[in-house]
Order: C-alpha cells, then sequence, then structure tokens
C-alpha cells in the first residue's frame, strides 16, 4: 500500500557505519548526488560506540529480536574504527509504503538511497554483515528518536558541516563547523587508509 506526500519535505537522518569508512568519501559523494545532504557530522565515538548503536536503535523491536543487534556490533568490533558519520538529507514529495507487518509507513526515497549503497558496497565491505555498513530512518518517528539521541554524543562530535542557507537539524552545543561540503570530504579522504 502507498501514499504519498503526508508532508511536502523530509529530513532523514542516516549513519555510515564503521565498517565503511574506507569508502566513506565515495559514499557521501553518491549520496549527495541521490539526495541533497543538509548536514553531516562525524562523531569518533571511542569506548562509546556499542552505546551509540544501541541507542540508535532503542524502540526498533526488530533489531533486537534473537540477538540481532548484539551480532552486529559485535562484528563492528573487528575494526579498531570507532567512528559514525551523521548526516541528513532532504527529501521533497516524498511517497511512503505502509509496512503490511508492522503497519508503519516507510518513506521509499530513503529506503532506495539505503538500498543502494548497500548494494554498490557490501561486497567491497570485508566481514559484511547486513545492515552494518548504513542505517536510514525511512519514518519521521525514526528520525526523530536517532536525533534526540545524538546531542548525548555531542562530546565526541569531530567534524560538522551545515549546508548554506540550513539551520542545523542535529542540534549542538559547540560549533565545529566545516564551511564547504567538499572540505568536509577531503578530511573523509584522510580516513581512507584506515
Amino acid at each position: 500500500m502507498y501514499k504519498s506526500n503526508v508532508k511536502e519535505t523530509i529530513y532523514p537522518v542516516g549513519i555510515l557505519w564503521n565498517m565503511g569508512n574506507k569508502y566513506a568519501r565515495e559514499m557521501m559523494l553518491k549520496i549527495a548526488i541521490m539526495q541533497d545532504v543538509i548536514q553531516v557530522r562525524v562523531y569518533d565515538l571511542k569506548n562509546k560506540y556499542d552505546s551509540f548503536v544501541l541507542d540508535c536503535y532503542n524502540g526498533d523491536g526488530e533489531a533486537f529480536q534473537d540477538g540481532y543487534i548484539y551480532e552486529k556490533i559485535r562484528n563492528m568490533k573487528s575494526t579498531d574504527n570507532t567512528k559514525a558519520i551523521v548526516f541528513i538529507v532532504k527529501i521533497d514529495n516524498p511517497t511512503y509504503k505502509i509496512n503490511e507487518e508492522n503497519e508503519i509507513s516507510q518513506c521509499i526515497e530513503a529506503r532506495r538511497l539505503k538500498q543502494q549503497i548497500r548494494d554498490e558496497y557490501s561486497s567491497k565491505i570485508d566481514g559484511y554483515f547486513f545492515d552494518n555498513l548504513i542505517h536510514m530512518s525511512d519514518n519521521e518517528e525514526e528520525a526523530k528518536r536517532v536525533l534526540n539521541i545524538l546531542t548525548k554524543y555531542e562530546e565526541f562530535v569531530e567534524e560538522d558541516y551545515i549546508r548554506k542557507g540550513y539551520q542545523p537539524i542535529i542540534k549542538r552545543v559547540k560549533v565545529k563547523d566545516n564551511k564547504t561540503y567538499t572540505g568536509l570530504l577531503e578530511k573523509l579522504k584522510g580516513d581512507e587508509e584506515r
């Protein structure tokens, strides 16, 4: 079942997990081609990585079924990289599909973006485990839930970019702006060697 234009513009929250850090710059360029990137924030979560992942999925009962989320975290710990790149995209005139199992509406464009990145990069990731590359909120409730937990981890922010002309969607206390998207991508380029 489909419905369209519940809201004229939405701002889904995406997360590139640590496993894809080698390709972060490339993935962010592709994401920017698919949708307008409004804000990007790079976190180095150090010993709070597990807590961050659990907090991001808190409220998503499906992620906790059969220990799935713990297996995901165990897999992510196969690298010593503790970075997560959180980004916000702008989707105008979104369309939604109602998940028949749980009757939750899901933004088709957000799901398509997430799936396209997974399809293209999962085979490049050593030890790929389903969903350990990218997470994307596909409805407004999930986006709000993730945005609410991000301030808890603000001390771990390394970089922050906000597109000119936009107000921050990820609320912040400290300001660590990059002036340009290209400037941020150049800094991500340095992480490719990790």
